[in-house]
């Protein structure tokens, strides 16, 4: 661990991370200088104040030569991309340049279970947190999913289950968690990664300084992520086959999830009993259960946390029905991926798909391809309407609806009756909201609204 009384830390960006990374160095006694490209008065006056009882040196709008002057080490928070022209000027002084994850690694003996992938990753991180915690463990999430990892170091922990971004993983050089796992890779931040190669060798970083004593829990349904190099022992998770030849690996048998550790099988609970929807969340089910018992969770306690977790917000989530009508809130599908995998969740029945929002300009030929099968009608919102419906039209999609309001497609949606309302928009928020959470958040309060509305009075 640093002396950090003899160090200076400047510290890039004031996000949840950033200002929590301002908290423990300038509790351990370093010097810090917080530096947010944000002018001053977007920044709450509160987390000023705060800055300011620390101690801290603070510049707004910009990112000064003095703030890469002042430093022995920089922390980055997520979604400063390595190509800006800061981070290359503070790589170019030879001092390390590391995120909040990385910072936390050097600094903590509590064993790390650190989770990644396009998709998933926050509900694999919930549900592993919360099978641990059903065997008795103190497991708290952290990390990517709006924890930050520095806030838990001071607690008595028995493991730290973190959400790992690829953000974050590019300026994470030494780090080499307990149990690394990655659920899948599809193109996303391409542009921030400047290709996609730049984006898997992130991702890849996860395993890269692991110990052939710590674990890489790897999809082997995802050639690339099947593929990951690493020194570290593989525990194997897939849905589509049962692992013949591993001595090891979570895996899918006759409809039951099932477990190989030390050469001995585990039944340990049908699929369909998983409260959670979707072939998508079973691919999640079977990684937290590889993390859980690789961290030493019994099968009992496996089989009780899965079948009591709820799921998370904004994700596949029951909102209410109006007149017949169920709503399910899955704003944090802001890529077709999790789009794809929403619709597919929904086998027996054909909905009323409302999309749209910030276009990251991905190719929409699968989505176009399952939305025609599984979306009996679908509604466009936001900027990226006249390429949806350009392209779904093209598709042979037929009952396209664009419409100005979330509230607007809310109620065209209870007017056409034509199966649920699925909110799973296959792009990013800014548009309207101000992040995915916002969108749901409001999806949900115009559909209670819309509830009290028909509901019949007293």
């Amino acid at each position: 661990m640093t002396l950090w009384s003899d160090q200076k830390v400047t510290i890039f960006g004031l996000g949840r991370s950033g200002l929590a990374a301002a908290r423990y160095l300038r509790g351990k006694g370093a010097e810090i200088f917080v530096s947010d490209s944000a002018p001053e008065e977007k920044v709450a006056e509160s987390t000023r104040k705060e800055l300011s009882d620390l101690g801290a040196r603070c510049e707004f709008g910009s990112h000064s030569q003095e703030a890469i002057d002042f430093a022995d080490l920089f922390v980055v928070s997520p979604g400063i991309a390595p190509h800006t022209d800061a981070i290359q000027r503070a790589r170019k002084t030879g001092n390390d340049v590391i995120s909040d994850i990385e910072l936390a690694w050097r600094e903590t003996d509590t064993p790390i279970i650190a989770i990644t992938g396009t998709n998933g990753k926050s509900t694999t991180t919930a549900l592993t947190s919360h099978l641990l915690e059903a065997a008795g463990k103190r497991a708290p999430v952290c990390g990517n999913i709006g924890v930050p990892i520095l806030s838990l170091l001071d607690q008595k922990i028995d493991f730290l289950v973190a959400e790992i971004s690829s953000f974050q993983l590019e300026y994470c050089p030494t780090f080499a968690p307990e149990i690394s796992v990655w659920l899948n890779l599809t193109p996303d931040h391409v542009d921030w990664h400047k290709g996609l190669e730049n984006y898997i060798n992130a991702k890849r970083r996860l395993f890269k300084n692991q110990h052939f004593n710590q674990y890489a829990v790897l999809n082997m349904d995802d050639d690339i992520v099947a593929t990951t190099p690493t020194t570290a022992e593989i525990f194997p998770f897939s849905q589509d086959s049962e692992l013949d030849g591993y001595v090891q690996g979570a895996y899918l048998s006759d409809g039951f999830i099932c477990c190989r550790r030390r050469m001995s099988d585990d039944v340990i609970l049908p699929a369909a009993e998983l409260p959670i929807k979707g072939k998508h969340n079973l691919e999640n089910a079977l990684a937290a259960v590889a993390c859980a018992r690789l961290a030493g969770a019994d099968i009992n306690a496996i089989k009780s946390g899965l079948k009591s977790f709820k799921g998370l917000e904004h994700r596949l989530e029951y909102v209410d029905t109006i007149d017949g009508v169920a709503f399910y809130n899955d704003s944090k599908a802001t890529n077709t991926v999790s789009a794809i995998k929403a619709l597919e969740s929904f086998p027996n029945e054909q909905v009323v798909l409302i999309a749209g929002g910030k276009d990251k300009g991905t190719s929409l030929t699968e989505f176009v391809h399952v939305v025609r099968k599984r979306a009996s009608a679908v509604i466009l919102i936001g900027e990226a309407t006249a390429r949806f419906e350009s392209e779904l039209r093209d598709g042979g999609v037929q009952n396209i609806y664009p419409v100005a309001t979330l509230e607007a497609a809310i109620k065209l949606g209870c007017q056409l009756k034509q199966g649920p309302v699925l909110l799973s928009p296959a792009c990013a928020s800014f548009d309207m909201f101000k992040d995915y959470e916002d969108r749901g958040r409001v999806f949900k309060d115009i559909v209670r609204a819309k509830l009290k509305e028909v509901a019949p009075q007293a």
